[in-house]
Formats: C-alpha cells, sequence, structure tokens
C-alpha cells in the first residue's frame, strides 16, 4: 500500500457533545450522536492500525433540488460528508456513535440513512455494539452485517438507504457503520466524496424516498423468487360489463407486469367491482387508481380502515386485519376484493390503475419488509389503464401534411365536420378522392387530449393507428369499436395515381398450384432465396416451404431496402452448378400490376423498365455484358446474378417484386406452352414478394456475451450483428467443453443496454431471462424491441478444460490489438501474406478494435510507402493480420474463435495455427492446422490440416490426402457470427462449427505413415487471425474496389486443468468414436483402436472391425446402426 501517495483533505474524527437522542438525527445539530468517524471491518485496515485517519465532517447540503413528482427531498442546510479511501476494504465506511443504543430483538429495526453517493456499488450496514451478559466486551464488535434493501443509484440525488436489523436479546447496538461500496478496492485509483444525512430507526421497512412516476421498491426487472406462486389476470365489472386482462407472470417471473397498452372502462361516479387471479394462498389484494394523475398513489386510510376521503387507495382485501369497507378480519388469507365507486366528477381521460398482490401492506410500492417482502412472497404489481368515459365523443378530420386531395364523408355522404357520436361504436366514413388521386393510407388518432402529449406521467392518452388503403374497400372504411375509445380523429391520406400502389395484377402463365415435374435423380429445388444490401450488413432471407411448388407465395414477406441500395441476390439452388438456368429480378415500380420488362439495345433496363437483373436475354444480362446462354446462370459463375440498384429518391413504401428462375425468358409470367423448356420441367420457380422501401432501416444491434461457452442460432447456426424489429430469434447454448452448463439465457432489450435501465423516469431497457430447453430457446419477438443482449454463463461442474487463454478484444475503440498476445504479419509471398500491411497508417487502416471486436480488412492501397518486400513496388491492396508467434503458443487444447466475414469474389479470411517452430522441417512439413477458412461468396467454411503426408506433389507434399482425408467442409451462413472451434489432442484433431463436430483427422497407427510426417501436430502452434484475398487459384482475384471484412468477436483456447500454456503434453482422455455420412458411404473416424459394428434393420452385420484411424465403409443408401447409434445414409 503506497500510504505516502495519500493526501487527506482533513483528516480528523469529530468527538461531539453528548445529547438526548431524537428521532431523526439529521446533523442540523449535535443531537442523537455522540461522534463521527470512519471504521473498517478489516483489522488490518490502516485505518484500524492508525496509519491513517478518516476524512468526515459537517458540511452544507450538495443538493437541496426538489423533484417534479414527489417535490422536496432534502431541505436539510447540513449533511455528513466522509471520505470514501481507495486505501479502506470493500467494508470502509462512516461510523456515527449514537447517544442512545439501539437494543436489538428478534423483530427486525429498520435503519433509514439517506445518502448521496457517486459510484455504483453494494451499500452495507453494520452495526457495532456489545451484549449485556458479557460486559467486558467491546462497544466495536460487529453485531449485524444488512445489506441494503432499497434502491440506492447514483444519479446525483438523494436516496433512503433502508436496512434491517435483527439479533439476540440483550445486544445493544452502539455505533452504526455505513459501507456505500462493498466491492473490491483492488483496481480504485482516487477517492470519492459521499454524503449521508437523516438516520432514523422505526419499524416501518419502506423507502423514505422512491423516483420517477409511480414508483417501486425493486427494479422493474425483478423477478419473483418462487415458482408456486404467480397472478394469472386482473378483472374490473362495470356498466361496461366483465373485463379481464390476462398476465404472464408464470412464465416471465416478472414482480412488476406492464398492461398499459390495455385499459378497461368505466364511468366517473359508478360503483364497480375488481378482482384478480392468483395461484396461490396467503395473500391480499389492492387496488389504485390515481384520480388526479399525478404520478403518483396517494395511499392513505382513517383509523377504521377506510380510505380517507382524497386517497387513490380504491380497495384492499386486508390490512392490519381490516379491509378498505372498514370490516373486522380475522386473518389475511383473502383476496376477496370490496366494491368502490368511481370519484364523481372525474374529467374523460385514461387514469393510471394499479393492481397489487402482496401481504398486509397498503404500500403501493410493494413489501420490503425482511420476513414479508412482496419478491419472496410470489407477489405482483400490474399496471394498467382506467379509461373513464361519457357517452359520447368528438370525432373530427386531421389535415394531411400533403394537403387535402379529397373529401372525407359520413358513411351517406353528406358532409362531414366535427360532431359527436357514441362512444365504443362502430362508425363508418366514406373517402372521395380528387380526380388524379386516391386513398393512400389513413390515420387515426384516437384517445384524449388529441393536441397535447400523448402521455401523462408515462400513462398513454392517444394512440395513433394507420390503417392501409387496402382496409378501405370502395374508399368506405368502418372504424372498429376498439378505436372508439375516447376522441377521433381521421386524417386520410390521398396520394396520386401515378405513385408506387400497388394491384393485385401480376400474372402467371400456369396455375399456382403447378409442381415442378423432374425425373428421378434429376430432381432440382430452391433452397433459399437472399438479398444482401449496401446499407445493411445482414442478409435477408426467404426459405420456400413447399420445394414442390413452381409458384412460392411470399407476399406476406417484406424485404428491406433504401432508396439508392445496391442489391445483392444470392440463390440457393440444387445443383449448384451446371443447372443451366437463369435468373430474372422484377419491381413493379410503378405500382401500375405489370412488370416491365423493356432494356437498351445494350441490354440495361430502360428508364421505365423494370426488369432491374437478370442473367441472360438476348446473348446480355442487365449489366449489359455479352452472356453465353450455357453459361450465364448463377450456379456456373461467381455473382453472375448482376447487381442491381434501388431508385434514389424512390418514395418509401412496399413495392411488388418477383424472382423467377427460368430457361432464357424474360416473361415475368414463367416459361408455360411455349413450344419446350416449359418452367416446371426445368425445375423452375416463379417467388413473389416485396421490397419495403424506408428511412431508416427497423433495426437493432444484436450483442452476445458468453463466459465458457457460446450463444449460436438454432440448430447450430450463426447469428446476426444486426436484428430487425419485432423478430423472434431463436437460439442454442453450448458449452466449450464437456461440464461446462448453462440453464439460462439472460436477454436485456430496449436502448442504452449498458447504462441505467431507468433514466428520468423512462424505463431504457428490461433484463428478463428465459429457460433453456436441451439447450435451446426462442427470443420472442416482444423482447426484440430494440437493442438485443444475449448472456450466458457457463457453470463450471468438474470441466477437465479451463481457460488457459483468451481476448474478448473489449479495448477501446480504434486501438490495437494487445500487443502482449499479437503481432502484426510481416509481408511474404505466401497468397495470405502478399498483401499484409506494413506501415503504421497501413495497419490502422486494415485492423483495430472497435465495439468489442477485432475489425480486419483488405482494402485497396492508397499508400506509396506500402511496397511489396523483394521488389519495393507498390502493393495493389493491403491486408490485416495478426498472430500470436513466440507470444502465445500451446500444444493441445480446444481452440474456439467467434467470427463473420462478409462474401464476395476474391475473399479469403482464415483462422489459423502454425508450429512456432520448424521441427520437422519448412513448410509443410511441421504442419498447418486451419480451423476455419472461407472463400468468395461461399456460404461454406473449411477445416484442413496440411503436411508432408497429405499435400500433394504441387505443395510440397507426398499425395496422401485422402489417407485420411485431409480437410472437411461445413454449410455456414457468410454476414452471420458462427463459432469455429477445434479440440487437439494427442491422436486427434476435431473441429467444430456453432457446437457440432464437422471434421476430423486421426494420428495413423502406422510407424511408416508417422516416419513420413503423417503427424507433425505434437509441438507447441500459435494462432493467426487474418483477412485475406484470393490469387485466382482456390479463391477469385479480389475486387480492388470492394472492402473485405472479417470481424473477430473473441479467441480462446481451453486447456485441462493441469496443462499449462505454452508447455506441451497434457494427460489426453480417449476420444469416442466419430462416424460421417455421405451418400452411400459412413466414414469412420477414431483415435484409438474401437470395435464397429455397422447393422441394417434387418439385424445383417455389414461391417465388425477394429478400426484406428480413417476407414470409409461403402453402404447402399438406406437406415443403419453404427455401435447402436443410428445414421440414415442418402
Amino acid at each position: 500500500m503506497k500510504v505516502k501517495h495519500y493526501i487527506a483533505l482533513a483528516a480528523l474524527t469529530l468527538p461531539l457533545a453528548a445529547n438526548a437522542q431524537s428521532n431523526v438525527i439529521d446533523f442540523e445539530s449535535q443531537t442523537g450522536y455522540k461522534s463521527v468517524g470512519v471504521f473498517d471491518t478489516w483489522e488490518n485496515s490502516p485505518f484500524r492500525t492508525g496509519v491513517l485517519k478518516g476524512n468526515v465532517k459537517v458540511v452544507n447540503n450538495p443538493n437541496k433540488a426538489n423533484d417534479d413528482i414527489i417535490g422536496q427531498i432534502n431541505p436539510s442546510e447540513k449533511v455528513l460528508a466522509f471520505q470514501r479511501s481507495r486505501f479502506g476494504s470493500n467494508t470502509f465506511g462512516v461510523r456515527v456513535e449514537l447517544t442512545k443504543p439501539i437494543a436489538l430483538s428478534q423483530t427486525a429495526k429498520y435503519v433509514h440513512v439517506m445518502m448521496l453517493k457517486p459510484k455504483a456499488g453494494r451499500v452495507m450496514c453494520f452495526a457495532l455494539g456489545s451484549r449485556a451478559d458479557r460486559p467486558w466486551q467491546s462497544k466495536e464488535v460487529v453485531q449485524v452485517e444488512a445489506s441494503c434493501i432499497s434502491i440506492v443509484k447514483t444519479d446525483g440525488k438523494w436516496y433512503d438507504a433502508v436496512f434491517a436489523l435483527t439479533g439476540a436479546e440483550g445486544v445493544n447496538v452502539h455505533s452504526l457503520v455505513f459501507a456505500p461500496e462493498v466491492e473490491s478496492q483492488h483496481n480504485a485509483t482516487s477517492d470519492y466524496a459521499v454524503y449521508i444525512d437523516n438516520i432514523q430507526v422505526d419499524n416501518s421497512s419502506t423507502s423514505r424516498i422512491i423516483y420517477g412516476c409511480y414508483p417501486l421498491n425493486y427494479e422493474k426487472t425483478q423477478k419473483l423468487n418462487r415458482t408456486d406462486r404467480y397472478a394469472t389476470g386482473i378483472m374490473l365489472k362495470s356498466a361496461d360489463g366483465d373485463q379481464s386482462l390476462s398476465v404472464s407472470q408464470q412464465s416471465d417471473r416478472l414482480l412488476f407486469q406492464d398492461l398499459l397498452a390495455k385499459s378497461f372502462k368505466a364511468k366517473a361516479g359508478e360503483k364497480v367491482s375488481v378482482n384478480t387471479g392468483y395461484n396461490g394462498n396467503w395473500m391480499s389484494a389492492y387496488v389504485y387508481l390515481d384520480r388526479d394523475n399525478n404520478g403518483k398513489f396517494n395511499f392513505d386510510i382513517k383509523e377504521d380502515g377506510t380510505p380517507a376521503e382524497n386517497s387513490d387507495l380504491m380497495s384492499y382485501s386486508h390490512y392490519k386485519n381490516k379491509n378498505s369497507a372498514g370490516a373486522t378480519l380475522k386473518d389475511g388469507n383473502t383476496r376477496t376484493l370490496p366494491e368502490f365507486t368511481i370519484p364523481a366528477g372525474l374529467e374523460p381521460g385514461f387514469y393510471r390503475l394499479r393492481y397489487k398482490i402482496d401481504w398486509d401492506e397498503i404500500d403501493p410500492a410493494g413489501n420490503t419488509t425482511e420476513s414479508n417482502n412482496i419478491v419472496n412472497n410470489g407477489g405482483a404489481i400490474i399496471d394498467t389503464r382506467l379509461n373513464i368515459h361519457g357517452d359520447e365523443v368528438t370525432i373530427s378530420r386531421g389535415q394531411s401534411a400533403s394537403g387535402t386531395n379529397g373529401e372525407m364523408k359520413k358513411a351517406d355522404g353528406t358532409d362531414f365536420s366535427p360532431h359527436s357520436i357514441p362512444f365504443g361504436k362502430d362508425y363508418t366514413v366514406n373517402f372521395v378522392p380528387s380526380p388524379g388521386f386516391k386513398l393512400g393510407n389513413i390515420v387515426i388518432r384516437h384517445g384524449y387530449n388529441l393536441d397535447k402529449d400523448s402521455l401523462v406521467n408515462e400513462t398513454p392518452q392517444y394512440v395513433d393507428v394507420v390503417v392501409p388503403a387496402y382496409m378501405a374497400k370502395d374508399n368506405i372504411y368502418t372504424i372498429p369499436a376498439e378505436y372508439i375509445d375516447g376522441d377521433v380523429r381521421i386524417t386520410p391520406n390521398f396520394i396520386s395515381t401515378e405513385s408506387g400502389e400497388t394491384e393485385e395484377k401480376y400474372g402467371l402463365n400456369f396455375n399456382k398450384d403447378l409442381l415442378i415435374d423432374r425425373e428421378p435423380g434429376q430432381e432440382r429445388s430452391l433452397n433459399s432465396l437472399s438479398f444482401n444490401t449496401t446499407t445493411h450488413p445482414n442478409e435477408q432471407k426467404i426459405l420456400p416451404t413447399n420445394k414442390k411448388l413452381v409458384y412460392q407465395d411470399f407476399t406476406n414477406r417484406s424485404i428491406y431496402v433504401k432508396g439508392g441500395d445496391v442489391i445483392t441476390t444470392n440463390i440457393d439452388y440444387t445443383p449448384n452448378k451446371n443447372a443451366y438456368m437463369h435468373p430474372y429480378l422484377y419491381v413493379d415500380l410503378d405500382g401500375d400490376g405489370v412488370f416491365n420488362t423493356s432494356v437498351n439495345a445494350d441490354g440495361t433496363p430502360t428508364i421505365e423498365g423494370e426488369m432491374l437483373s437478370y442473367a441472360f436475354y438476348n446473348n446480355k444480362n442487365s449489366n449489359g455484358a455479352a452472356a453465353d446462354e450455357n453459361r450465364s446462370s448463377c450456379f456456373d459463375k461467381t455473382n453472375s446474378m448482376p447487381q442491381f440498384k434501388i431508385p434514389a429518391g424512390l418514395p418509401t413504401g412496399k413495392y411488388r417484386a418477383r424472382f423467377k428462375l427460368d430457361w432464357s425468358d424474360p416473361d415475368p409470367a414463367g416459361r408455360y406452352n411455349k413450344g419446350g423448356n416449359d418452367i416446371h420441367k426445368n425445375g423452375g420457380y416463379v417467388v413473389d414478394f416485396y421490397f419495403n422501401v424506408v428511412d431508416e432501416y427497423p433495426k437493432f444491434k444484436l450483442d452476445v456475451q458468453t463466459t465458457n461457452g457460446s450463444i449460436v442460432g438454432a440448430g447450430n447456426t450463426g447469428l446476426p450483428e444486426t436484428i430487425l424489429l419485432d423478430s423472434p430469434i431463436s437460439v442454442m447454448a453450448f458449452g466449450a467443453a464437456e461440464n461446462y452448463n448453462a440453464t439460462e439465457i439472460k436477454v436485456r432489450h430496449g436502448k442504452n443496454l449498458d447504462g441505467e435501465a431507468v433514466v428520468n423516469g423512462e424505463t431504457q431497457w428490461k433484463e428478463e431471462s428465459i429457460e433453456l430447453t436441451d439447450g435451446a430457446c426462442t427470443i420472442p419477438a416482444e423482447m426484440v424491441d430494440g437493442d438485443v443482449r444475449l448472456t450466458a454463463e457457463f457453470e463450471d461442474a468438474g470441466a477437465e478444460y479451463k481457460l488457459a487463454f483468451g481476448d474478448e478484444f473489449n479495448t477501446a475503440d480504434f486501438t490495437q490489438p494487445n500487443e502482449a498476445y499479437w503481432s502484426r504479419s510481416k509481408w511474404e509471398h505466401p497468397t495470405w501474406k502478399r498483401f499484409t500491411a506494413q506501415t503504421k497508417a497501413g495497419q490502422e487502416k486494415t485492423g483495430w478494435i472497435e465495439d468489442g471486436k477485432l475489425v480486419l480488412r483488405c482494402v485497396k492501397n492508397e499508400f506509396d510507402d506500402e511496397k511489396r518486400g523483394d521488389n519495393g513496388s507498390k502493393l495493389e491492396m493491403i491486408s490485416g493480420a495478426v498472430e500470436s508467434a513466440d507470444k502465445i503458443t500451446f500444444t493441445y487444447g480446444k481452440v474456439e474463435g467467434r467470427l463473420k466475414t462478409t462474401a464476395h469474389s476474391g475473399n479469403f479470411p482464415a483462422f489459423w495455427m502454425m508450429p512456432n517452430k520448424s521441427t520437422y522441417g519448412g513448410w509443410p512439413s511441421s504442419g498447418e492446422i486451419d480451423i476455419f477458412e472461407q472463400i468468395n461468396n461461399e456460404n461454406k467454411s473449411y477445416h484442413t490440416i496440411h503436411s508432408y503426408w497429405a499435400n500433394g506433389a504441387g505443395d510440397g507434399g507426398l499425395g496422401n490426402g485422402g489417407n485420411p482425408q485431409k480437410g472437411g467442409t461445413s454449410a455456414t451462413t457468410t454476414g452471420d457470427y458462427h463459432v469455429y472451434g477445434l479440440e487437439w489432442t494427442e491422436n486427434m484433431l476435431t473441429w467444430f462449427v456453432n457446437g457440432k463436430k464437422v471434421f476430423s483427422y486421426a494420428k495413423s497407427t502406422n510407424q511408416d505413415d508417422l516416419d513420413k510426417k503423417q503427424w507433425p501436430f505434437d509441438k507447441p502452434f500459435y494462432l493467426i487471425l487474418n483477412q485475406s484475398v484470393g490469387n485466382g487459384g482456390w479463391a477469385a482475384n479480389p475486387d480492388l474496389n470492394f472492402t473485405y471484412e472479417t470481424k473477430f468477436d473473441w479467441v480462446r483456447v481451453y486447456q485441462k486443468a493441469d496443462g499449462d500454456l505454452i508447455t506441451g503434453v497434457n494427460n489426453v482422455k480417449e476420444t469416442t468414436l466419430d462416424y460421417y455420412v455421405t451418400p452411400g458411404q459412413i466414414r469412420l473416424v477414431a483415435p484409438y483402436s474401437t470395435k464397429v459394428t455397422i447393422v441394417d434393420l434387418q439385424g445383417r452385420t455389414l461391417f465388425a472391425q477394429v478400426v484406428q484411424g480413417n476407414k470409409n465403409v461403402h453402404v447402399p443408401s438406406g437406415v443403419y446402426l453404427v455401435n447402436n447409434h443410428k445414421v440414415i445414409v442418402p
């Protein structure tokens, strides 16, 4: 401890005159306490040994501001300040010696202290005192350690910290110590001031200060601590009938249930009855109505138990053996709520209505007592609205921003002007567009105070509903009764008949139930159709369900785009090559129900043309390039379906689109009965959908955070970086190794996910937990209401593998990777290294940390001093690559990385390993392990080894790449994050993608093979992360004008518990048999001698041998049992 660097501002302990203790210690005078100082429960604290003295002083109140809702908070002139020293332990705090001791008992006493602190951390109270039966005992013995049971934030406001003190009879508390930050101080670098005031001891656990509209004593994300009790609904009966709202507390377990989007109806002055649905007993029910809409509930009651005159507590079933009717109860085991009368004179409007299920507590914010708090008792706080209405409402017309352009009339055709209509009844209106216009949509604002803010103290007063024009048949629209829940304003938007509105005219040359008709063995199918835009990072996909149908109706689906976007169309079709089919893409830009296929002489679309992209027509494609009809299919050439552009400035809205896969025919209706090559005979398709042109995508960030495991898409798929609004997310979770287990995924959703949950009374985000079932769950659409963070913590239940190295890339944005782990790769001749940046400027252009990711790029070179290392010529491109050579090296273990790349012709990223020393000779003799590689536009990852044994002669090897097979592949969606893993043992390399085993490579048991360097994988290797581009060989030549990018979220290395990073061999556990199924074949991989039996369903044994290494077994298609595990061979 560097005490000499500590500067005390005013180190002192203040002995004060002893006076009779008052009910509240407020520091305005020297009343109620003897002295103040600091205290640390750590016996070796410098504040206990006398090395340091605390800094405590009565000062002026730093914050006497009033709150808009609850008014005056702390008007005290003087408060007690103390310096929270970084040299104290986590339990360091301010000590107040009491004039009158507090006698403890088994019944809790509650200590309240107003606190203002700038730094987050757990708040505790330590009660110092002695036992009466031990007169020799010091008065400084910690008798009680109490955690704060109220909310104390760090937003510059005063909060009431509440602590429950209980103890044995005869214990007297002489001093109270308040510790404001019971957290580790190891990384603390500075001190700060904390202020306290108004210490009070009473029998109430309720906080004296709760901020915000309709406050709670708990966070809105608080979950119940039991599962056997939960609310199921709330009810209200009025002249409007029996009304009920359901509650999902059984599933979400949330204490607070927000039903503000819904409401009950009643009239001022009428008597109503209320009830609650609840699974459980020995709880009470309470109902509150904010009669003056001031953002808080007054819950005063009279001595006889009835609500006070201006109380917002309308009804309760039990409190102190009374109910709200004043009746005396023998016990509290009742939720029967007395009827009550809605206060007369309430103006029409929406009022906050709260139902509470609690035990013996009228505080609407919830019981916080130690023995009966609402969370432990399984209670509920449910907020909704009460619509106080009259018999009639006012309906009027609003003015569209685009002008009138038409009239709105009553259903009988008479002129429309503001008038009264019955509350809660359907109402029909007639729209009459002016010549040259048509109805675009209708905006209905309904509720109260239509010209003012929609929220009054966070309670919605009105809602805007946009009704599409197709809902108004023949321009007549009936407003449903649910919208006539208050005043109504109707704004019709009339648009020019030349706008982008569409009609259902899009014809086909065949019936919609036409099936594909192909000979057996020549099947063709469209597996998926997806689109990438220049302004949205993720692929938007359409997945056909019935692949036998030629016509695929996805008119309920929109692909979001922006005006000016360049669109890339991705087609997953079986077979992928030599299908010789031609894709066409049409967009009805003028909304006339017809796709205009006109093209210029060079093949490009005309100004009126709506065939925006095609691969072949009149020996051209839509870019005007020459095309051969037999080779210009998107299945034989990379990116052969040209990109196309959404016209800049195109009005926002939905535009009918059609994708067609056909043979040499631009007719959007499909080639059918035209003398051959019919669309269904060729395995063609017509897919109808919409492009939705928007100003801003309804997209939000998807963040995934895990420890000792991963969260991926359902079915071992990837996850996108951003998500569209209201779209459910199906995920699965898996541990980094056996015995790492997770039971739930925490979902934080909303905005400002790293900030406070509530800011100025506005909820920023909520956090909820979803239980995993068989390792999987679906994040419901309602939770995708903004940014989403998925978090899973995998508990170690005896895992052999432990984290030995990990880089989460969580340093500050635009910094470089940690030099303790990573070095920039040097320029050399190999393809992947030929563009590696060497200058500081070039390296900063091609690699940096951003948003918790390592971003690596390959871009066109703009720097004259970025040159080849041999002849000094300027590089065409520069690329980013980092490696851990001589820094992080290891032998054996599990390696995982989460990353995403961008598909494009020439793309060539990698996550791989090389030997730290060339023990067995130069490349490839000492080995190479490619955990992940991807090329071009392929939705496929490669997993490969290189060695002298396996490589071909052209790559410096003996050509034994098939003995055993040296590499495998896995289907992956580029643009999504995937988790790529490798398990490396003494005898086996096993690759994983998103937790699924995809390939294995075993060490040979033949010494002759080993002598020929079949297994060089027994020495330390290091990691390489890079973004490179192809050279026209395996990967295509690069597009010099494209930005190639790969993002690495994290990299982790696990080793056995007794292993040592950078050392060699660990204890190796035998790996079980792996088997991989391909058409007509089962490939067996076993690191040790393993008896393998393959039996068909008739019980016939087709194979029974001891396998070590790799073995291919050829079998007919069918179902088999491999060591009693069922497999299906296609």
